[in-house]
C-alpha cells in the first residue's frame, strides 16, 4: 500500500488506541522517548507509540530501498480525526524516525495541501477534494518554487491569464515535493503583474491529467531521495475558475 495513503488513514482515525495493539517493536529495540517528561496528554502519548510501532515495522526496514530506488489537518466533519498541530509534529517525528524521505513527502501532502484547502478553501473544494486526501485515495502536493524563484517567492514566472470562465496557465514550477505522484496539487500563480510583486499571487488547486498541465522525470538529489521531487510543466493549461482557492 502506498506509504503516503497508509499515514493518512491512521492518522484519520479517531479510535487510535486499537490500531497495531500486537505489533512489536522492530528495528529499534527500546521506545525512545519518555512521555512522562513531554508533556503530552494520554491521548498524544498513545499516538506517538501507535505510529512508532507502525513506522519501525511497516517503514524502517525498507527505508533504505526506498531512499536507494527514489521511490516513492482537518476537521471532523471533513473526514479528519480532528487533531491539532502538535499531533501533527508526533506523527512526523515518529515517522522521521524510521524515514526522513517519507516523512517529508507525508508533511507536503498533509501540512503544506490538506492543511491548506482545509483553512483556505471553499465548502465546494472542501466537499470536493478534503475527504480523498485525508483518507489517503488521494495524494496532494503545493507548488510555489521555481528554477528562479525559490526563497524570492514573490518573484516567481508562471502565469495565470483570465479568459472567461477559465484561467489558462503558463510556466513551470521546480522542485515541487510529490510532483510525480500528487493527483491534487495546489499551485500559486501570477494572476496580476501590475501590482507590487507581493500582490496579485493566487492559488488553484490543479488536478492530475488536466489538459496542458505534464509532470517532467523525478530529480536525482543527494538526499531524502525517497521523497519524489520534480518539475510541474503548464502549456495553456485551461483552469476552471472555480479552481481558484480563497488566500
Amino acid at each position: 500500500m502506498n506509504t503516503i495513503k497508509f499515514c493518512s488513514r491512521i492518522v484519520a482515525n479517531s479510535s487510535l488506541r486499537r490500531l497495531y495493539p500486537a505489533i512489536g517493536k522492530r528495528n529499534l529495540s527500546h521506545y525512545p522517548v519518555d512521555d512522562n517528561i513531554s508533556g503530552l496528554n494520554q491521548e498524544q502519548q498513545q499516538l506517538r507509540e501507535t505510529m512508532f510501532q507502525f513506522s519501525q515495522k511497516e517503514l524502517a526496514p525498507h527505508a533504505y530501498d526506498i531512499d536507494k530506488k527514489i521511490h516513492f489537518l482537518s476537521s471532523v466533519k471533513d473526514g479528519g480525526a480532528g487533531l491539532g498541530f502538535l499531533e501533527h509534529c508526533i506523527v512526523i517525528e515518529e515517522i522521521s524516525r524510521a524515514s526522513a524521505g517519507i516523512a517529508l513527502s507525508y508533511g507536503a501532502h498533509s501540512n503544506l495541501c490538506v492543511n491548506q484547502i482545509a483553512r483556505n478553501g471553499n465548502e465546494k473544494q472542501k466537499a470536493k477534494y478534503l475527504l480523498k486526501l485525508i483518507s489517503g485515495e488521494f495524494i496532494g502536493a503545493l507548488a510555489m518554487s521555481e528554477a528562479g524563484s525559490g526563497s524570492d517567492v514573490v518573484s516567481m514566472k508562471l502565469k495565470a491569464e483570465k479568459k472567461g470562465d477559465y484561467y489558462v496557465l503558463n510556466g513551470t514550477k521546480f522542485w515541487i515535493t510529490n510532483a510525480a505522484v500528487a493527483d491534487v496539487l495546489l499551485v500559486y500563480a501570477k494572476t496580476s503583474f501590475d501590482t507590487k510583486p507581493q500582490h496579485g499571487i493566487s492559488a488553484f488547486i490543479i488536478e492530475k491529467g488536466m489538459d496542458g498541465f505534464s509532470v517532467g522525470e523525478p530529480l536525482d538529489k543527494l538526499g531524502m531521495r525517497g521523497s519524489p521531487t520534480g518539475e510541474l510543466i503548464f502549456e495553456d493549461c485551461k483552469v476552471p475558475a472555480e479552481k481558484l482557492s480563497f488566500f
